[in-house]
């Protein structure tokens, strides 16, 4: 009676001073009774790298042997692998590019089935593969049909979604050709958007003010959706012809019968997201963007009741139904681990899907955010496991170099 308190008491005091001491752990997932991290918990030390490794076990987790420890045998005994780019792959540090990339390659010699899913919009499949390859990845003797089957990207699920639902004359919201090319691809070319096919903004749009809006939709009547990409030139012109067309649509139709209001359609859903790096102030600081469902919600929220907006990418059911459709991508999401730098988008993704997930802090996440929302208790944002950089197995060795 007097023992297991005092535990208790101390496993409490240990929870954080663990959390920021060590580099690469491991969490219960699916441990939605547990509100504060480190009560009903016990730590083991693990000698996996050259840095401290912390395994948290929750009691009942382990008694049901659903406790996960990350350690190499662990990462490469997945049947599935799907990575997020953007913060994974690229977008960090050379180095941290080139062990990522020999993870990749390493997990791809031994057979298994790797993906690659993006929230980013403003490429083609093909393109981002290009890219990967880039990067050097190798795809072996793949065709290039089959590798650009390996890869998702959010101007394709956008693409497949509007096809799948008739949708014929969407307006869209880019500064990049991707979704336009993959609409193209997917039999829709009627298409109505703020950069003309070969990427250069469109006359009417070069206005920056929204009271051009109106007379760009007198002049473009008809469209029956409006998509918004991650726009890097995103203006209140573009912003107030969306609006309009939403309102000026429902205005007219409203009330008359079989009335359907103008889907909005988000590529991404990602609030934020990394551009870069600058030094301020003596410090390395990420430089932080709008992401493509903030953008979405500058549209959104301009209508009182705000309209909900349907998201393309991760962690949309859109998304998920892809990748378990047998008709498309087959993938049994119960074996698959999912790769990603972001909570809000890729490590809800794999939670929703039934997935194990990993976060690398290489990207959007900080280690300070990660604490913060592991003492929320909010599980579904709770990776399974984190690593300060995919790489971590390359530096120790077990991996080799490419």
């Amino acid at each position: 009676e007097f023992i297991e308190p005092c535990a208790a008491m101390l496993r409490r005091s240990l929870a954080p001073i663990a959390s920021c001491c060590f580099g690469a752990w491991a969490l219960p997932r699916h441990d939605t009774k547990q509100k504060v991290p480190g009560v009903n918990a016990s730590f083991t030390l693990c000698d996996v790298s050259s840095k401290p490794f912390a395994r948290i076990i929750n009691r009942d987790a382990s008694a049901s042997g659903s406790n996960r420890a990350l350690t190499f045998s662990e990462l490469t005994s997945f049947e599935t692998y799907i990575f997020d780019c953007d913060g994974v792959i690229w977008g960090i540090t050379e180095e941290d590019t080139a062990t990522s990339v020999a993870t990749v390659n390493y997990l791809l010699q031994l057979g298994k089935r790797v993906m690659f899913v993006t929230n980013n919009s403003n490429k083609t499949r093909a393109q981002f593969v290009s890219t990967l390859e880039s990067k050097g990845v190798d795809f072996g003797r793949r065709s290039l049909q089959e590798k650009v089957s390996m890869m998702i990207s959010a101007s394709y699920t956008t693409a497949v979604y509007l096809r799948e639902r008739g949708l014929k004359r969407p307006f869209i919201i880019t500064s990049d050709t991707g979704v336009l090319e993959e609409c193209r691809l997917a039999g829709i070319t009627q298409y109505y958007a703020t950069v003309t096919d070969d990427g250069k903004t469109a006359p009417e749009f070069q206005s920056l003010s929204m009271l051009r809006a109106p007379d760009v939709i007198c002049d473009h009547p008809v469209v029956d959706s409006v998509v918004v990409g991650w726009d890097m030139e995103l203006t209140a012109n573009k912003v107030a012809t969306a609006i309009n067309y939403i309102k000026w649509h429902e205005e007219l139709h409203g009330g008359k019968p079989g009335f359907q209001a103008l889907p909005l359609i988000a590529c991404s859903g990602d609030a934020g997201g990394v551009l870069g790096r600058r030094i301020f102030g003596g410090s390395e600081m990420k430089i932080r963007a709008i992401g493509n469902g903030a953008m979405a919600d500058i549209i959104g929220r301009s209508f009182d009741p705000p309209v909900d907006w349907i998201d393309m990418g991760k962690p949309s059911d859109a998304l998920l139904s892809l990748l378990r459709d047998p008709r498309a991508y087959n993938v049994d999401l119960s074996k698959t681990l999912m790769v990603g730098d972001t909570l809000q988008t890729d490590i809800v993704f794999g939670n929703r899907g039934g997935m194990e997930t990993l976060l690398v802090l290489t990207g959007v996440t900080t280690q300070a955010e990660l604490e913060a929302e592991i003492l929320s208790g909010n599980a579904v944002r709770r990776p399974t496991f984190v690593l300060n950089k995919l790489g971590m197995f390359v530096e120790t060795g077990d991996i080799p170099r490419t």
